[in-house]
């Protein structure tokens, strides 16, 4: 390949909530330009929370796009300027009702790397203590606690489609730490 990618700029075109779209314009390594849509949603968490060493929490809560109850595990947007981490412990509080002793970080990955600007860090969370914080006022949850077994098969059939759940789960089997 000659040449290289050269960013040339950047516009705004819509915000709102924590989610905005701009167009990024870059010099592809052939010379031409071309402008690029983002939608720019920041930094995501998923926490996988263990009850204890065979059981763990799953969250159901209506989604507006597939029009369903969606299984997945605590997790959601992280605020400005907050890290991963903090994020993922806010998180399982606010969806789960828990504070963990300690969160493992298993990944991050790119969910959509063509038009999505979107980071998803993935968590194990274990020594859980009940601590809830209030959740989003749009965010009416049912909890639910499952073998861990079952929640992998879940994400394995589909039945999870929540790509941040579904990745987090799936990271935790392939590194055979399932039971």
């Amino acid at each position: 390949m000659r040449g290289s990618w050269t960013p040339l700029g950047s516009t705004a075109r819509y915000a709102r909530g924590h989610l905005s779209l701009r167009e990024d314009v870059w010099q592809l390594p052939d010379g031409t330009e071309r402008v690029y849509p983002v939608l720019a949603v920041g930094v995501t968490v998923g926490v996988l929370p263990f009850i204890d060493d065979g059981h763990v929490l799953m969250i159901g809560q209506f989604r507006h796009l597939p029009r369903a109850l969606s299984w997945e595990l605590p997790g959601g947007g992280a605020h400005t300027g907050e890290a991963p981490i903090a994020a993922a412990q806010r998180e399982l509080r606010e969806e789960g009702g828990y504070r963990a002793a300690e969160l493992t970080l298993l990944g991050r990955f790119w969910p959509s790397s063509a038009y999505l600007d979107e980071v998803a860090y993935c968590y194990v969370a274990r020594g859980l203590t009940a601590d809830p914080l209030p959740a989003d006022d749009d965010e009416f949850i049912e909890r639910r606690i499952v073998p861990v077994a079952d929640a992998v098969r879940m994400a394995l059939r589909d039945e999870i489609t929540e790509s941040v759940s579904k990745m987090t789960l799936l990271h935790y089997a392939a590194r055979g730490l399932s039971s």
